[in-house]
């Protein structure tokens, strides 16, 4: 029994002494020369090759870029995407996704270009979502309001130029323009309503309505939905 209490209470004492010397040890190593070198020689070429991989992605990057155009180059030749993906090595699905963000990308400068002219045409006019899209090419009238609710670079005075069809009132004399829009976006600090862009250039006028209520219209004479005109507007 007294061999194991001896054994029991000095025991413990003997693991924290060598713990001890092992964190002595440890710190002594840590302020020995040769491991400093060593630590330093370490965070150096970590230093190095993060500076290769970031010339490597750039390398690559441009690369990618050179591929993309390249592609788009062979479909605009004829080529087929699958043909075109064996060339790449790429997925017939990865071709076609890259084709896909070329055409979005080229409709939203496309859009945003038109409605930057319309907002710089003397006099001030305005058009439609559906005039817009025939005008530069766009499938559907919904795919300019996509793109216009999406790039931060058109503002929301450029983009309240742009109107519903279905808010054309005949009996009014032109386009009756909501006090409130939910679904109506505007970017960063740009935070004027469309009807507050609009009467800002001077582009709509008050009308009473057959049930006695003040509206705000753009009249007919304002809004270019012709096809030929708004083309030669968008030119320059």
């Amino acid at each position: 029994m007294t061999t194991s209490l001896l054994t029991s209470t000095t025991t413990p004492d003997t693991d924290l002494d060598l713990d001890l010397d092992l964190d002595l040890n440890t710190a002594t190593d840590m302020n020995d020369p040769r491991i400093t070198a060593e630590v330093e020689q370490v965070i150096d070429r970590l230093e190095a090759l993060a500076s290769e991989q970031e010339n490597l992605q750039a390398q690559l990057a441009v690369l990618r870029d050179e591929r993309d155009r390249l592609i788009l180059r062979g479909l605009a030749y004829g080529m087929s995407s699958s043909e075109l993906a064996t060339r790449a090595r790429l997925t017939g699905a990865r071709v076609r996704a890259i084709a896909d963000a070329a055409a979005s990308s080229s409709a939203r400068e496309r859009v945003a270009t038109a409605v930057t002219r319309l907002l710089s045409h003397n006099p001030a006019l305005c058009t439609t979502y559906g005039a817009l899209a025939n005008a530069v090419g766009i499938g559907s009238a919904k795919g300019v309001a996509s793109s216009l609710a999406s790039n931060p670079d058109v503002s929301g005075r450029a983009g309240a130029r742009v109107l519903l069809l279905r808010w054309a009132a005949p009996t009014l004399g032109g386009y009756v323009i909501p006090s409130t829009e939910p679904a109506w976006q505007t970017q960063g600090e740009d935070t004027a309503t469309r009807l507050e862009c609009l009467r800002a250039e001077g582009l709509v006028a008050p009308v009473t309505t057959p049930e006695e209520e003040l509206a705000w219209i753009v009249p007919f004479d304002r809004v270019c939905t012709d096809r030929a005109r708004l083309a030669r507007i968008i030119a320059g």
